[in-house]
């Protein structure tokens, strides 16, 4: 089940299906929740388990599939359970242990990213920048930007998050800020032509000049939009440190629609930056 961002995206249908739930499960470590969890389980009248990354990936069978051949469980995912992040595999699963299972969809970023004024179907290959390090300088980001390019596509990037304080695999940091994954994305060319591993001209794809768009919190009452060249969104980031969760957009070709409509999120229109 769906739950969006807040108990508010919480349909009448679904509120029904979880109070009459035998157990309900929540999977946190993808994301961030607007509300508290107590106000949930309030809103609901169940208590809820929260489910870390092992036992989405290494105990599910056990802990919820299995035991739901027997009674009501409902698995909660914030955003879309089928949009961000992908559940289709639980659901093969399920069919193979003969377990009936039920899909409720909500809004994730997919709904979100249209109120950039960014026509959602001039969107290419959507992907993600993960937690990096000197050690790890993951080339896919700017590979699907680079494809996403060659096309005129609007490039989404969803910027890595540990709200379960994943350590081991994230580090200490709870979001990645939009600053560093904007320097990320000007960095890993140069290192990549370093390596021998794309043409020069490929590295010609993307420079600080270049126009970009951070996506702060959208759908939360303080979501910001931020829009200006990749240069000033770094140091805007690093002055006002914008809050997660967070996505970057690089515009493709843009339709004049689409460039009136962004002009309203222009850096300049920030009185505090301009000061």
């Amino acid at each position: 089940m769906g739950i969006g961002y807040k108990k508010e995206h919480l349909s009448l249908e679904m509120i029904n299906v979880l109070k009459e739930a035998d157990e309900v499960f929540l999977e946190y470590y993808t994301s961030f929740y607007g509300s508290s969890f107590e106000e949930l389980e309030e809103l609901v009248g169940k208590k809820i388990t929260i489910c870390d990354r092992e036992i989405i990936e290494s105990k599910v069978e056990e802990v919820i599939l299995k035991p739901a051949k027997e009674k009501s469980i409902v698995l909660m995912v914030i955003g879309d359970p089928l949009v961000a992040t992908t559940h289709t595999d639980l659901l093969l699963r399920a069919e193979d242990l003969e377990v009936e299972a039920q899909v409720y969809h909500n809004v994730s970023i997919a709904n979100f990213i249209a109120r950039t004024g960014l026509q959602f179907y001039k969107f290419g290959k959507i992907t993600s920048i993960p937690f990096f390090s000197e050690k790890f300088m993951p080339r896919t980001p700017y590979m699907v930007y680079l494809d996403n390019h060659k096309m005129g596509a609007h490039s989404l990037f969803l910027l890595d998050l540990n709200p379960s304080n994943d350590i081991a695999n994230k580090g200490h940091d709870k979001y990645l800020s939009a600053g560093k994954s904007l320097q990320f994305l000007l960095d890993v060319p140069k290192l990549m032509l370093e390596n021998e591993e794309i043409e020069e001209k490929d590295t010609l794809a993307l420079d600080e000049e270049d126009r970009a768009i951070i996506c702060s919190r959208l759908g939360h009452k303080d979501e910001k939009i931020v829009y200006g060249s990749m240069k000033d969104l770094i140091a805007f980031d690093s002055e006002h440190m914008l809050k997660e969760p967070l996505c970057l957009i690089i515009p493709g070709d843009l339709h004049e629609m689409e460039e009136n409509y962004l002009s309203q999120f222009q850096i300049s229109k920030f009185k505090s930056y301009q000061e």
